[in-house]
């Protein structure tokens, strides 16, 4: 560095070298009780007594980082490692990391809150108002007070890393809304009470929710969407539900949120749930021991706000409409690559089943009356569309994979086995279902096994594009049913041990081709059947063996058009049997081999 001063020319050009040096080196100044602060990016140790109240000495140097703290003089406050009560919320500003590593925080009894970004009394602030925020490290114990632990809202760039969070009551223990940019990274949370007799929506340990009052009084109220959101190598235990939404405005989308390679364990209700979400994905998660794994929902009927009452509190104007708007046709929601192991009951909903993954839109008939906890939501069908659940490895007490209200979404290559009781079985246990008018949705690559009901259910107005490739074991009654409801292509399938029919088209229901499928072992029943007034375009090329009765059944007023090319083998009655009333176009071109009669056609 001397050489190089020394080449320099001039008294002014090594004038002008000496001060760009002083301000590259670190000035080091003592502050407040053993706090030093490093200019540049600025950091603060604070280092409160031993097991003190430890409030005051680290608001202080937040509330100076406040002040000082810029995008381009950032402060850490980094809090000596140790044991501490919090009597206060501690408030946090933009542009500054609190580091806690190594700390214990235990808030009093007489506590709320233990981290809010934002005003310490009510934040007045709009838009995403606080950046760049981090929370490090860090143990946080709520000591059972009935207060969200960490409150983020009204902001951008907001990180958790490494923290524990856990003992709140009938409270959250991570709440945000209003926020573009949150990552909570290799945090845990647990320990999370909820009276199961309290009056309240079923509590997230994370929960990402909306600006109104009945929900977020702490900040002003705003239609400000959450987006761009990651929840990555956590840990959730003994929680009621632990990440997700019981809220949402209509007509304005929770978008751009990852949850993965999390672990969920001991969930009270179900491990994560959305609510009004688009581009989401949920990927390489573990869940156990929890009632329901996946729920994915558009709107419900509590719950939902319309824009106009976050205006009407807030002051701050919203372009989202309250009316009535058609959804998303692709809203890009992927469940993919999880293990999902579900039992127990839901003590917050009784009626509810154990459910692997869940879909559900939502048909209002009739507009809903507004209460303290949704708004008067007008009429319509707000269907679920554009989601694909894939590779999931799913054990479950009840059902695997269900799609309510749903469109244009694909169930592809997951596998799914029944491991509950069947004698406690009432209504029926299924490994994947579409129901009330699910339409357009691709079936294909699953492996479904020992469902003491059926393995794969098409009902209630529904229909499948194509149920194709997948392999049903050991259904208790039967292997594929569409019931009331359409497929249009039933192919390639192999439906095995099957209790009473292999494939069953029935009540109303109508098929474009089965075609290609193998059906073998069928305890008491067909293989396939066409039953009371339904349909089929063509039965063909299906191979049906070890049949209790017949291979193909066509009865009760049914219609098929072709049956040919079927290979039919082993049947106890008749390898084809149509009955009066039921007459196909053509039967042709089929191989029977070892049944009581090869084709009755009455």
């Amino acid at each position: 560095m001397t050489q190089l001063i020394d080449r320099m020319k001039g008294a002014g050009m090594r004038a002008m070298l000496g001060k760009c040096l002083a301000v590259a080196a670190l000035a080091v100044c003592l502050v407040g009780a053993g706090a030093t602060v490093a200019y540049a990016d600025t950091v603060v140790t604070v280092k409160p007594k031993k097991g003190a109240d430890a409030y005051k000495v680290i608001q202080k140097e937040l509330d100076k980082a406040r002040k000082k703290a810029s995008s381009k003089n950032k402060y850490t406050i980094k809090v000596k490692k140790g044991s501490y009560r919090l009597s206060h919320h501690l408030s946090i500003y933009s542009n500054t990391t609190l580091d806690l590593s190594g700390v214990k925080l235990k808030a009093t009894k007489r506590g709320g809150h233990m981290i809010k970004v934002g005003a310490s009394s009510k934040d007045n602030k709009k838009g995403y108002a606080y950046k760049n925020i981090t929370i490090k490290g860090g143990d946080l114990n709520n000591n059972g007070n009935k207060a969200t632990a960490v409150l983020v809202a009204h902001a951008k760039n907001v990180k958790l890393q490494g923290v524990k969070v856990h003992n709140s009551k009938d409270a959250h223990l991570m709440e945000v809304a209003g926020v573009n940019g949150l990552t909570v990274e290799k945090c845990k949370f647990y320990d999370q009470k909820q009276n199961k007799k309290a009056k309240v929506l079923t509590l997230e340990a994370i929960q990402l929710d909306i600006l109104v009052n009945t929900h977020m009084k702490q900040y002003r109220s705003e239609v400000l969407p959450t987006k761009n959101v990651t929840i990555k190598n956590c840990s959730f235990n003994n929680v009621p539900r632990a990440v997700g939404s019981h809220t949402a405005f209509l007509n304005s989308y929770t978008t751009n949120v990852k949850i993965l390679n999390n672990t969920f364990t001991n969930c009270k209700s179900s491990a994560i749930q959305t609510r009004g979400y688009t581009n989401c994905l949920i990927e390489g998660n573990t869940i156990k021991s929890t009632p329901r794994g996946v729920v994915i929902e558009t709107i419900s009927e509590t719950g939902t706000y319309l824009a106009s009452t976050a205006v009407k509190e807030g002051k701050v104007k919203s372009k989202v409409s309250r009316k009535y708007k058609k959804p998303i046709a692709n809203q890009n929601i992927v469940v993919r690559n999880n293990t999902i192991s579900v039992k127990g009951a839901d003590p917050f909903f009784g009626r509810v089943e154990n459910e692997g993954v869940r879909v559900a839109g939502c048909r209002l008939k009739k507009a809903l009356k507004k209460t303290s906890q949704t708004d008067a939501i007008p009429k319509g069908s707000y269907y679920a569309s554009g989601v694909t659940i894939e590779g999931n490895k799913i054990t479950t007490a009840a059902h695997g994979i269900r799609l309510d209200e749903t469109r244009n979404s694909t169930v592809a290559n997951n596998t799914m086995s029944f491991n509950g009781n069947p004698k406690k079985v009432k209504t029926g246990f299924y490994g994947i279902q579409l129901l009330n008018n699910s339409t357009g949705n691709v079936v294909k690559g699953n492996t479904v096994s020992r469902f003491c009901t059926h393995g794969i259910v098409v009902s209630a107005g529904s229909s499948a594009a194509s149920i194709e490739d997948n392999s049903v074991n050991d259904a208790g009654s039967y292997g594929i049913v569409v019931l009331e409801s359409k497929a249009s292509h039933i192919a390639a399938n192999r439906v095995s041990n099957a209790g009473v029919i292999g494939i069953y088209i029935m009540n109303g229901g109508s098929a474009g081709a089965i075609e290609g499928n193998t059906v073998s072992t069928v305890s008491k029943g067909s293989a396939i059947s066409v039953y009371n007034g339904s349909s089929a375009d063509r039965i063909v090329n299906n191979r049906l063996t070890n049949l209790s009765a017949n291979g193909i059944m066509v009865h009760r007023k049914s219609c098929v058009g072709v049956i040919t090319g079927n290979a039919i083998t082993k049947a106890g009655k008749y390898g084809i049997y149509v009955d009066e009333g039921s007459r196909p176009k053509t039967v042709t071109g089929n191989t029977i081999v070892s049944a009581y009669k090869d084709i009755v056609i009455k």
